[in-house]
């Protein structure tokens, strides 16, 4: 009786930090999503219209790097 109240309540917990993890994974993507177009758009509104990188700078004439907002 205890040994199967112990098995039910560890897969619980497992099944529980799973949702967690995906919960702050997923979190974290939309946030990173969300600060690269900002970035982005940092980029276009300062006249550096080529791209921005995943590293926080845009790409101006002929390859310089510009730190965005910096």
């Amino acid at each position: 009786m205890v040994g199967e109240m112990m098995v039910k309540m560890t897969k619980l917990i497992a099944g529980a930090l799973v949702v967690c993890a995906t919960i702050v994974l997923v979190a974290w993507a939309i946030i990173r999503h969300v600060n690269h177009n900002q970035d982005v758009a940092w980029c276009y509104d300062h006249g550096y219209a080529n791209y921005a990188t995943k590293d926080g700078f845009c790409v101006g004439a002929g390859g310089k790097l510009i730190k965005v907002r910096g």
